[in-house]
């Protein structure tokens, strides 16, 4: 499965982190094409563009399979875990990412039911346009360009919620959060609900997840043998309020359901060793 993203407009980049096109390609041995999708915070609109049904299994769900239709538009919400999305020859997925809060500032629909699942999404204007995928960028950024996001000051607020969670690369506590932006807990909570469908501290979890991400990245980029992984990871611990190195590796095998050294090793080598990553 090849997956291309496009940037969008900078007009509309406090709310949506990126478009992207799925495909899956002729191949011989008609074998499924499989992507795994790590927890991240963000919601995304699904299109399946092409002729074949997609499978979305989220893992917090063990047992569920998802179907993808072709022609059909779905909101994937936020997920508590990773999940894998599966596809054979003729699959063509077009996609919104939407960064935490962006679904809601737009549409002005809760996300908190389509958390760890996939649902139908009834906005035939937008399926019109997201069904074929040439030039899917341009398209989507003249949709929205035009279309009075009707922001209102809650979604301001989740801005800058949003901004306070990832400076503090999610080791912010909800307290600490909640004097910040001057809201009573609850008031929090329902902003939370609303915005990306799951309680603060879930959602301060994913961030220090997407931090470790990142900070993996950057070992592997220094393309160094001489790095310890199980030092490195102690480090990554400690720098982001992990109890322990066992702590930052239960949590990062909830979200990315692969442990951190495999992760690592996939990002030196791209040797998936017949893993989904």
């Amino acid at each position: 499965m090849s997956f291309v993203e496009y940037q969008p407009a900078p007009d509309l980049q406090d709310h949506i982190a990126a478009y992207w096109v799925a495909n899956t390609a002729p191949n011989t041995a008609g074998a499924v094409s499989g992507r795994r999708v790590y927890a991240d915070g963000c919601t995304d609109l699904i299109c399946n563009a092409g002729q074949s049904t997609a499978y979305f299994y989220p893992m917090a769900g063990q047992g569920k399979r998802i179907a993808l239709m072709p022609g059909q538009l779905y909101l994937g919400g936020t997920m508590t875990s990773y999940g894998v999305l599966t596809s054979e020859e003729g699959c063509v997925l077009t996609g919104i990412r939407f960064l935490p809060g962006g679904f809601y500032a737009w549409f002005g629909n809760g996300v908190a039911q389509a958390v760890d699942s996939v649902l139908e999404f009834p906005e035939q204007m937008l399926r019109a346009v997201m069904v074929d995928e040439s030039s899917l960028e341009a398209k989507l950024n003249t949709w929205f360009l035009d279309k009075t996001t009707g922001q209102d000051k809650r979604a301001c607020d989740f801005l800058l919620l949003r901004k306070l969670m990832y400076e503090s690369q999610g080791q912010v506590s909800v307290q600490q959060l909640a004097r910040q932006v001057n809201m009573s807990i609850r008031t929090l909570q329902r902003l939370f609900k609303k915005n990306v469908g799951i309680p603060p501290k879930d959602f301060l979890r994913i961030v220090r997840f997407q931090q470790v991400l990142t900070h993996l990245h950057a070992v592997a980029a220094q393309n160094d043998s001489s790095i310890n992984v199980n030092e490195s990871l102690l480090g990554i611990a400690f720098e982001l309020g992990y109890y322990d190195h066992a702590h930052l590796t239960h949590e990062f095998k909830k979200y990315a359901g692969v442990l951190p050294s495999e992760l690592s090793h996939f990002y030196k080598t791209r040797i998936s060793a017949g893993q989904y990553f």
